[in-house]
């Protein structure tokens, strides 16, 4: 397999980012040799050494994003291996090297203390969710449970109102089957005394008509006795004077009569009024 030599240019967020340690991890995982360094006007330059193959793997992974490290457009050319490198190198130029690589370590660090502390408060924010699901899950559970006592107890209240309901109308009705009897029999009873009083009362008026009859024919007699005894002055005025008695009393029977006949009337209609 042929040796090729890359030139690449990484640009964006790649600076004091620790993007050249990335780089030099890759390169050693793969077996590139060459180096890396930071240029200028914020970019990063990479040389890189290797089979074809293996180059186009290594600069597919250059295209790093993640917290610190943004790399937003990268530039490749190839050009013939020349065999200068025997590793792959970090290079830091200048006066402040040691400064730099005490930055990129901190980097590092920093980096490193970023992922516990994100990936701790992913485990934070899994366990809260977790803790929240099980409370809306008891939650719900627990409203299932008491809606369903509630309705429970709802259907048990209905139901004895239900049958309360029913009693109390049975009993309703009962008692006015009896209060109807009562006042039918009462009905019966009063009707019949009124009847009966009425036939009592019948038969008094016929024996008064009877004894109005015979003072009638009582009255015929004595006149005419009347007639037989004008002669007697004494007797015919004693006669006068009973027969004015007499028909005083008629009149007065007449009279008791005829109350008794409106009276009997009165009662009659009332009794069909009744009926």
């Amino acid at each position: 397999m042929m040796m090729k030599r890359a030139i690449i240019i990484a640009k964006g967020r790649v600076q004091k980012v620790r993007y050249r340690s990335k780089v030099k991890e890759i390169a050693d995982e793969l077996g590139i040799v060459g180096d890396v360094e930071n240029l200028e006007d914020g970019s990063v330059r990479i040389f890189a050494e290797g089979e074809e193959e293996v180059l186009d793997g290594f600069i597919g992974k250059l295209r790093i994003k993640n917290r610190l490290i943004d790399v937003k457009d990268i530039s490749v050319s190839f050009e013939d291996a020349t065999g200068e490198f025997s590793a792959f190198k970090k290079l830091i130029s200048g006066t402040m090297y040691e400064v730099a690589e005490r930055l990129d370590e901190a980097a590092n660090i920093l980096e490193r203390l970023t992922g516990v502390v994100i990936s701790g408060n992913e485990k934070i924010t899994d366990t809260i969710e977790s803790g929240n699901e099980k409370i809306i899950g008891t939650i719900e559970s627990g409203n299932e449970k008491i809606i369903g006592t509630i309705e429970s107890g709802n259907e048990k209240i209905i139901g004895t109102i239900e049958s309360g309901n029913e009693k109390i109308i049975g009993t309703i009705e009962s008692g006015n089957e009896k209060i109807i009897g009562t006042i039918e029999s009462g009905n019966e009873k009063i009707i019949g005394t009124i009847e009966h009083g009425t036939e009592i009362l019948g038969e008094k008026l016929d024996g008064i008509k009877g004894d109005t009859s015979a003072m009638l024919e009582k009255e015929d007699t004595t006149i005419e006795i009347l007639k037989d005894v004008r002669e007697d002055t004494e007797e015919i005025a004693n006669a006068q004077v009973f027969l004015k008695e007499i028909h005083r009393e008629t009149l007065e029977l007449r009279e008791k009569y005829e109350v008794l006949s409106k009276d009997v009337e009165a009662i009659k209609v009332r009794l069909e009024v009744d009926e």
